[in-house]
């Protein structure tokens, strides 16, 4: 019996933000969960996360540049607990002006995860880039679209990171609906071209990512 490839594990692909950024000195959140199916590998075999848990924080460093920190899932193939929760540091620069109806940012960061289970040290770490787009659509409604890419590696696995790492580039659409000044809506879908190894397996193939959260301003 030949055994299956793993599946690419699931992490989060999705920004959940418009392109404007936090003004200075102020702060943001963001909380609410989604899932991911993946096929991957030849032949290809599918993977189905219903729930993935997110939440996150930015802070308005100046007036077109602010931070954020949010919790994000990475995969970690050969420990039992499989996707674990690990941290995503970023930064968004916003590209046009304040207040106008279209924007555009560009958006980079990095993400870790680390555990110690039954004596062994496993970690990933996952940097990533999209450029984010959004335009106001009418009252309280704004249309967000993303071009994201993001390379995820494991080098505490078998064979280090260069048999352990898959990236995914695709595109994502949302909205943010507004529910008063100061908390809106955040429905997003993405797709995903998936391409490396695990194990020193093939993971090329898709993925398709959902996710809702509710957006604060603080």
């Amino acid at each position: 019996m030949v055994a299956a490839p793993p599946p690419a594990r699931a992490f989060w692909l999705l920004g959940f933000s418009t392109a404007d950024t936090v003004p200075t000195g102020q702060f943001a959140a963001i909380a609410g969960t989604g899932g991911q199916y993946s096929s991957v590998g030849s032949p290809a075999y599918g993977s189905f996360t219903p729930f993935l848990a997110h939440a996150g924080i930015r802070y308005g460093l100046t007036d077109n540049f602010d931070i954020g920190y949010r919790l994000t899932t990475l995969p970690l193939p050969f420990s039992s607990v499989g996707p674990t929760l690990g941290g995503e540091i970023d930064g968004k620069l916003r590209l046009t002006p304040r207040g106008n109806p279209f924007q555009a940012a560009i958006i980079a960061g990095m993400g870790y995860a680390y555990l110690q289970l039954q004596g062994a040290q496993r970690n990933a770490y996952s940097p990533g880039v999209d450029l984010t787009l959004s335009r106001r659509l009418g009252s309280g409604i704004t249309g967000i679209a993303e071009l994201r890419y993001v390379y995820t590696a494991i080098p505490s696995a078998v064979g280090g990171a260069t048999a352990n790492a898959v990236s995914a580039a695709g595109v994502d659409l949302g909205s943010r609906i507004a529910i008063n000044q100061r908390v809106g809506l955040v429905p997003e879908l993405g797709l995903f071209r998936l391409n490396g190894a695990i194990g020193g397996r093939d993971q090329r193939g898709y993925g398709l990512q959902y996710g809702v959260v509710l957006s604060f301003k603080i």
